[in-house]
């Protein structure tokens, strides 16, 4: 049985999915208050700090690599669509433009969970075909 690892790293990213999803529905229910925004906004800071800072040298948030690269890259592309899909809900919800606002931040809902579960299971479930594991 492997070992159960969840590094710093993986727990911000779990952490800001989870900011993500309270954000957002709070924009659905408050119709895209002020709160909801900051929240996001926060969300998607922590992610963007924990992929830029280990570049910047910072080395307890630099993730090791497990399981399948193809799908960290593939992770780390939807991961910045997503920023750029937020970047343009916010300029809708700035121009007051409420409903493509919504369908943006569903639009991103989804790249989020879908970005967080690639990069789950390519770092816990994926093996590369190099795997030592016998029974």
């Amino acid at each position: 049985m492997k070992k159960l690892s969840f590094s710093i790293p993986e727990f911000f990213n779990s952490f800001a999915f989870l900011l993500w999803l309270v954000g957002s529905s709070l924009s659905y229910i408050k119709n895209g208050i002020e709160l909801s925004l900051w929240l996001m906004t926060f969300a998607m800071a922590i992610t963007a700090a924990v992929r830029v800072l280990p570049l910047l040298g910072i080395r307890w948030l630099h993730l090791k690599k497990l399981g399948c690269q193809g799908g960290q890259w593939l992770a780390l592309s939807l991961q910045i669509v997503s920023w750029f899909v937020f970047a343009y809900a916010l300029a809708l919800r700035l121009g007051r433009k409420m409903t493509p606002f919504h369908t943006m931040i569903v639009i991103d809902t989804f790249l989020w969970a879908l970005w967080v579960l690639i990069q789950i299971y390519s770092r816990h479930a994926c093996h590369s075909g190099n795997s030592d594991d016998t029974l």
